[in-house]
């Protein structure tokens, strides 16, 4: 089993080598390793329209950091205690400062690695892999799911909200068979640039196109590009939710753009899963799973079983009316993992493409 580390972090690498596709509009011109000034101003959405409050029964615009000034996102900040959030300059795009400027008090996972005691870095059982996909659905998610079928494996899909009002046959079909559903926000921002009313629009509304196709809540998130600090886990715990990250030492791959296209999908099902699953010892399974959590949701369990198989669905559960463009899709996304040193062999949460 330790053995298979290296050729599994090798095999997810191979990504940002595979994948050509430009990145977001939130961060074109942006290299991941580039050093930049944290700015002190929160940013507009970048090629989005201009503020409009959003019917009933509509969504902010697709793929744009949806404004907090709307009716429904003022409703929401009253879940949070503003006093209680830590104040940090806000980051230029979640890209680093020079060495040294970053108070160690912020505990930023993007620039200190820094991870605080709530957050969710490793299974606690060994020869066990956390696996998950983020930024789905996507068109070519289907053939994922179809991999994870065949092998009879659920994984934690961490969900794009403006995906799953694109794709919400796909995200049905994924909560359907097993898999965990979790929030990977809106439009896929560096949630440290955010302010405190953007990071709450962020997570709700992801949350609610959701539970508009599934009915059930996820209580499990995690940040796009693992760019997290204390001021952001405040609002996100304060909202009911888990901040999962990712293995420290593993790659995440979660990179500067977030369409999944058939290249993750085919690194996939083709490199990293066919060699993971050859490893008889190695269990892999959703986050919830490997830490024993059987109500992923806040409703319960959902679909979700402890056993390995789909539970059956309680009418809130299978229920959910289809928000936005009924296209088939799926959901995919980066891979990571990494591993905890202690007996019993490595122990894993990542994605595996």
């Amino acid at each position: 089993m330790v053995k298979i580390l290296p050729t599994l972090v090798a095999l997810s690498a191979t990504l940002s080598v595979v994948l050509g596709h430009k990145p977001h509009a939130h961060h074109a011109g942006h290299s991941v390793h580039s050093l930049e000034k944290r700015g002190t101003a929160a940013p507009e959405p970048t090629g989005c329209p201009a503020y409009a409050p959003i019917a009933a029964g509509a969504w902010p615009t697709l793929d744009c950091i949806p404004y907090p000034q709307d009716p429904q996102v003022q409703a929401w900040l009253k879940l949070v205690d503003m006093t209680k959030v830590p104040v940090y300059p806000l980051s230029n795009d979640g890209v680093c400062p020079p060495a040294g400027t970053v108070p160690a008090g912020q505990c930023w996972w993007t620039c200190q690695k820094c991870t605080a005691p709530g957050d969710i870095t490793f299974c606690p059982q060994p020869e066990t892999w956390g696996l998950t996909y983020d930024d789905g659905p996507s068109p070519d998610s289907p053939r994922l799911y179809d991999d994870l079928k065949a092998h009879s494996t659920q994984a934690t899909l961490f969900i794009v909200g403006s995906r799953a009002i694109s794709y919400p046959a796909t995200l049905q079909r994924a909560y359907n068979e097993g898999h965990q559903i979790a929030i990977h926000t809106w439009s896929h921002p560096a949630m440290t640039s955010l302010s405190n009313e953007q990071i709450v629009a962020e997570l709700k509304w992801t949350e609610k196109a959701i539970v508009s196709v599934i009915g059930v809540t996820p209580i499990y998130w995690r940040p796009p590009f693992g760019d997290v600090d204390n001021r952001v886990r405040a609002i996100a715990t304060q909202l009911g939710y888990k901040t999962s990250i990712w293995t420290d030492g593993f790659d995440t791959n979660d990179v500067r753009f977030f369409k999944l296209f058939p290249a993750e999908v085919n690194v996939s099902i083709n490199g990293v899963l066919p060699i993971a699953f050859a490893q008889k010892s190695l269990k892999m399974m959703p986050i919830a799973r490997c830490l024993g959590d059987a109500k992923p949701y806040k409703e319960g369990a959902g679909t979700f079983s402890l056993a390995g198989s789909p539970a059956a669905s309680s009418s809130a559960a299978a229920s959910g009316s289809h928000s936005g463009t009924a296209t088939a899709g799926g959901s995919t996304s980066t891979a990571s993992a990494g591993t905890s040193t202690s007996s019993g062999g490595p122990k894993i949460i990542g994605n595996s493409a």
